[in-house]
């Protein structure tokens, strides 16, 4: 995967700070904890995420993602914004209901929309790092 990654994937990892071997080493970590799932279409990958539980402020637990993507997983013809509407709430409920916080240094002007149309809300922005979350589904 990522010896074919998307160049908005690069540039994003390059806004995190971080080297792509960087990234490629903390999403084997990810995967040795069994927390990395492989986004496909149609039969081919296009795509991974990895879930790790994390915490922000003192005390207060989430649910981190990361994610990778091929080109082919931005094209407007595959579903990614609806799989992942579904697929974060499936994953948030695997892992204890936890806020799910997404980190993201992506610059395409839809960003935000993409991540509202999943359920998201914006929290709060650093520069150029905003981080969206998904709050708990609430029980009744």
């Amino acid at each position: 995967m990522f010896g074919n990654l998307a160049q908005r994937c690069i540039e994003e990892i390059d806004l995190a700070d971080y080297t792509l071997a960087e990234a490629k080493e903390a999403f084997r970590g990810i995967w040795k904890l069994g927390n990395l799932w492989a986004l496909d279409f149609h039969g081919e990958p296009i795509g991974l995420i990895g879930f790790q539980r994390d915490e922000i402020d003192v005390g207060v637990p989430v649910l981190a993602t990361f994610f990778v993507g091929k080109a082919k997983f931005f094209d407007p013809a595959v579903p990614s914004v609806r799989f992942g509407r579904k697929f974060m709430r499936k994953m948030q409920t695997e892992f204890d209901n936890l806020p799910v916080v997404s980190m993201c240094y992506g610059v395409h002007p839809e960003i935000e929309r993409w991540y509202r149309l999943m359920g998201y809300r914006l929290a709060e922005t650093y520069g150029v790092q905003r981080n969206f979350v998904l709050d708990p589904v609430r029980r009744l």
